[in-house]
């Protein structure tokens, strides 16, 4: 531990931005701790102003570095009063509703003996795991197991799901409406930006945003509200404009 004035000169600089409600552009080199050079202002607007801050990163990595490593040290530090809550996407959870008609109907939805054993140790798993997330496990699923039990926004059941009070995923919905230092990725912000363009939302109310791992959000944005065209596209439609 020691200092680094380009880390202290930062941190000012986000505390001002933070505190104006202005926009700031960053960059630091490798080694300046530029987390901690965004956290600590972030943490102090929170205890001070009762507000709420969104951290989005392009990794899972460093969103696990934060949550995990980081925010540890800022709580020794800082004490209690901020709640951080790492915030996935609604695909990361099993759904219980699923995965029980999966087992049910397993012989006639997977037709390979693997992935059926598979299946059966993801009951298992789902009998003791504490948060249902597909980052809790000891192995990465087969795609084709995995889409069948995850819980999933065009198949729920809402209140009426028989284990609407043992949701995981309605579990760590209620924990993020109590959070005040949120983690999630540039793909869930943007999808959470994209449906209250159109009257609805993911995440809750919230007072500012920091990007972290920025270089990429161009075109995790240009994913979520741009529209593109492959050549073979604009052929055929040439094509169809010719008699």
């Amino acid at each position: 531990w020691e200092p680094r004035q380009q880390q202290v000169d930062m941190s000012a600089a986000v505390a001002e931005a933070l505190g104006t409600k202005g926009q700031l552009l960053v960059e630091a080199g490798t080694g300046v701790g530029k987390s901690f050079g965004y956290l600590v202002p972030a943490i102090r607007r929170i205890l001070e102003y009762g507000e709420t801050v969104v951290v989005a990163t392009n990794t899972i990595t460093l969103q696990e570095q934060i949550i995990h490593q980081d925010v540890p040290v800022l709580e020794e530090a800082f004490g209690e009063g901020f709640h951080p809550v790492l915030v996935k996407g609604r695909g990361n959870y099993v759904s219980l509703r699923r995965l029980e008609r999966a087992v049910q109907q397993r012989t006639s939805l997977l037709h390979d003996s693997n992935a059926q054993e598979e299946l059966m140790r993801l009951e298992q798993w789902a009998q003791g795991t504490d948060d249902g997330s597909k980052a809790s496990l000891s192995m990465l699923p087969r795609g084709d197991v995995w889409e069948l039990i995850k819980s999933d926004g065009s198949r729920c059941l809402g209140k009426k799901c028989p284990r609407h009070s043992v949701c995981f995923y309605q579990q760590a919905r209620r924990e993020m409406e109590q959070g005040n230092l949120l983690v999630c990725n540039h793909a869930l912000f943007f999808s959470d930006l994209a449906l209250r363009n159109r009257g609805a939302g993911f995440l809750p109310r919230y007072d500012h945003v920091i990007f972290d791992e920025a270089h990429a959000l161009e075109d995790v944005a240009a994913d979520h509200f741009g529209a593109s065209i492959s050549e073979n596209q604009v052929e055929y439609f040439l094509r169809s404009l010719l008699p």
